[in-house]
């Protein structure tokens, strides 16, 4: 059999932190970064107050391949044996400064190709409301591409690290008109590991003083180092062979200020969402159990036509019960603010047990309760590309309650459903089969601990890395955006398309043509907040009433990405109620909604976001802030 290697994570994720150290980011399902049982957590700041950055990091597995090209029998390398090297390569960029303008789903349709027409100063984005006007592209004043390209773009370059060369690496910005001084640091991990730390959560302005940060997203003369790219490794072999794997890219975003708290729509759910209804498999493709799984419900979804899932049983313990316990950590991060507060998740209780029943004394009453919870779901749409999703009559007051993908639509005052957030469409069929009481009960009577693994498989690995990320909504989110979506992004599930081969010293990058854009470094965080604090103040809930009701007492309080950026948290010592997160630097003389409206908002948190708290102290049942960092 031929020799095959791969990395995994295939997609990583880094965080940002104003610490030199590190800790290392989630490597095994279910169990959230920094911390040995999934509850209690160590602390995320060093001896000097300073947050940690997350680190990424990436193994090389070998694989046996047959001759018809199947892979199998998947086995970490170490160094030793036959195997005397590994030589990574990771190439992180920022091409946020030079994208276009970010606007909700416009460039959505065509991957920007109708935008890419319009020279950069044209006026094609009209922006209701409060927000400024702003042209096609970031910084339009800069109009030949090439001049984009030099003067607004940090590309750290493709660099090595290796046993041969093991000093750390830091990915410098080269270019000293951009006031940013690093896009994060390689370092080498055990056996041969690598681990990409995110950047410093720096953001400056090339004006002096700085040019006003007026809205969320689009900010000209503003840089920062949020970035993304490819991760390559070269194994080396005794007899001086040098095979190269099968590449990885690493996302690197902001903290994950409650990492006790999951996300009801994951990146991992709209990952695996993409491989059940858009992404084929490749010949290659290992035939694990995930694998297996995957073709299941690929089949089923396939049979049904894609409308639901009938004929697989999925699992409560595995595909049910995490998506009903994110749904009720909400609560420590977010109050509605109506009369009734959070108590629509309170009503059930948490009992797991009750939910998984399906014979004897109680199984009327379980069932009553998936229908209840079935019921209050958001049915998600059809893919955006199909003609009058935009006419669909929005439902207000389904679950989640999160803000959606179209949140523009909603604050131009003609909501639809997609303004708001809905569960992926493979999630609502999960709990479509929950509902109708098909499904395998093999829920052990209590919640099962959760114990990092010391040595987890390469699908633990691919899975560990995105749970913890925002899948949605996407305007833009947290990690990545709605590019992330693209099928021809994707070399088979969960793996991007990326050349294997790493590039000559100097040598441009590969470049992949997806729409209008090419897929390179810096493609998905280019997408992204600019500078990313604005919209990391902005996204927290928001009130909004629905237009249709004419008695004007159904107002609705939505969410962003409350489980890692917190809208209301318990203060340290849990003798408080909930209160407002930011309140740590918003001006106390100010109510919550002048302070929500005072442009200042946005220098508060690029200067002083590492002051916040981390939600990850349990105390009964419920997560409470740190206590004051020193």
């Amino acid at each position: 059999m031929a020799r095959h290697f791969r990395i995994h994570p295939a997609i990583g994720t880094a965080r940002m932190g104003d610490s030199p150290d590190h800790f290392i980011g989630p490597e095994t399902p279910s169990v959230p970064a920094n911390s040995d049982d999934g509850i209690n957590f160590k602390s995320f700041r060093d001896s000097k107050g300073r947050v940690l950055r997350q680190g990424a990091q990436f193994r090389v597995f070998e694989y046996d391949e047959s001759a018809d090209g199947k892979l199998s029998n998947p086995r970490e390398v170490t160094i030793g044996a036959d195997v005397v090297d590994v030589e990574w390569r990771v190439h992180l960029a920022n091409r946020k400064s030079s994208f276009f303008t970010f606007y909700g789903q416009k460039g959505a349709s065509d991957i920007y190709d109708e935008r890419l027409n319009k020279i950069p100063a044209a006026a094609s984005i009209k922006i209701d409301g409060d927000d400024p006007p702003r042209a096609n592209r970031r910084n339009p004043a800069i109009v030949s591409p090439a001049d984009r390209a030099e003067q607004l773009e940090i590309d750290a370059g493709e660099k090595f690290i290796s046993q041969r060369q093991p000093a750390d690496v830091e990915l410098l910005n080269t270019k000293s008109h951009i006031p940013i001084n690093s896009l994060g640091t390689l370092r080498l991990g055990q056996n041969g590991r690598l681990i990409v730390v995110g950047g410093y959560g720096q953001s400056n302005s090339t004006q002096n003083p700085p040019l006003t940060i007026d809205e969320y997203a689009n900010n000209d003369t503003w840089f920062d180092d949020a970035s993304d790219g490819s991760v390559k490794a070269r194994v080396i072999l005794k007899d001086g062979t040098p095979i190269d794997a099968d590449a990885a890219w690493v996302l690197v975003g902001p903290p994950d200020f409650a990492p006790g708290i999951g996300n009801v729509v994951s990146l991992r759910d709209t990952l695996w969402d993409l491989a059940v209804r858009v992404v084929d498999s490749a010949p290659a493709t290992p035939q694990t159990d995930v694998a297996n799984l995957l073709q299941q419900q690929r089949e089923a979804w396939q049979k049904s036509g894609g409308q639901s899932l009938a004929g697989f049983k999925p699992s409560f313990l595995r595909d049910i019960y995490p998506l009903i316990k994110r749904a009720f950590g909400a609560r420590d991060v977010h109050v509605s603010g109506t009369t009734a507060g959070n108590s629509y998740h309170k009503k059930l209780l948490q009992d797991y047990t009750l939910m998984a029943t399906l014979e004897g004394d109680r199984a009327d009453d379980a069932q009553i309760v998936r229908e209840a919870i079935f019921a209050w779901l958001r049915n998600p749409e059809p893919n955006i590309s199909t003609p009058g999703w935009e006419k669909s009559a929005p439902q207000w007051d389904k679950m989640p309650r999160g803000l959606g993908d179209d949140y523009t639509s909603l604050d131009q005052g003609h909501a639809n459903n997609r303004s708001f957030l809905s569960l992926t469409p493979i999630q609502f069929a999960i709990m479509e089969q929950f509902k109708l009481g098909n499904f395998n009960n093999d829920w052990p009577g209590s919640e099962p601990p959760l114990l990092p693994k010391a040595n987890p498989t390469p699908d633990e690995l691919d899975c560990a890395a995105t749970e913890n990320s925002v899948g949605g909504p996407f305007y833009p989110g947290i990690e990545v955006s709605w590019l992330i979506r693209v099928k021809a992004l994707y070399s088979e599930p969960f793996r991007l398309n990326i050349p294997r081969e790493s590039e000559a010293p100097g040598a441009p990058y590969p470049k992949i043509p997806i729409g209008a854009l090419f897929f390179q470094p810096g493609f998905f965080s280019q997408q992204m907040a600019l500078p990313w604090q604005a919209d990391f103040y902005d996204c927290q809930k928001e009130n909004h009433q629905d237009p249709g009701d004419t008695d004007k007492n159904k107002d609705y309080w939505f969410m962003w990405w409350t489980a890692q950026r917190p809208d209301d948290t318990y203060p340290s010592g849990g003798l408080e109620p909930q209160r407002r997160w930011v309140r740590k630097f918003d001006d106390p003389s100010k109510s919550d909604t002048e302070n929500d409206n005072d442009l200042r908002r946005f220098v508060q948190m690029q200067q002083n976001w590492a002051k916040l708290r981390f939600v990850s102290v349990k105390r009964g049942d419920h997560y409470e802030e740190d206590p004051d960092t020193p």
